[in-house]
Formats: C-alpha cells, structure tokens, sequence
C-alpha cells in the first residue's frame, strides 16, 4: 500500500503542483487523505474533486481508482483554519 500511495502522492504533485498532500490507509487496501492546493482558490468543492477525479481517471486504472476512499481538497487557507480549530 505504501508504493501506491508514493505514486498517488507523484501523480497528484505532478498535476497540481507546489500541491501539499497527505495520505493515511483507510481500511484493506483502501487510501484516504487530504490535497492542499493554492490553485483550488475561487473553485466550489465539486469543481476541485472533478479536477482531482478527473487526473485520477486518466491516470490511474480502474483497479486503482477502487483503492482511493476519500480526498478531501483544502485551499492553504482553509487547511490553515481546519488546523487551528
């Protein structure tokens, strides 16, 4: 699981970048986690995950795709606020 996570942490960093991402395993073979991303500022939530789904479609085989719970996107700024409480 830690070899896919490495590339899913590549790939994200590859499409978003100066991207800042965290991942934790989410059950049997499952990850979740969180992308902050400055270019997520000015995008509704559902924009940022067609973004981030879309690069995990085209990236990734279906197999794969399975293997991703959750990620959550944050701008700095609301990773900022999330973080002090």
């Amino acid at each position: 699981m830690e070899e896919f996570i490495q590339r899913l942490t590549a790939l994200l960093a590859q499409h978003f970048p100066n991207s800042k991402t965290e991942f934790e395993i989410a059950g049997p073979r499952r990850v979740g986690g969180l992308i902050t991303w400055e270019g997520f500022v000015g995008a509704e939530q559902i924009e940022r995950q067609r973004q981030l789904w879309r690069v995990l479609r085209e990236h990734l085989p279906p197999e794969e795709q399975l293997q991703v719970a959750a990620i959550l996107t944050f701008t700095p700024e609301e990773m900022t606020a999330a973080r002090a409480g």
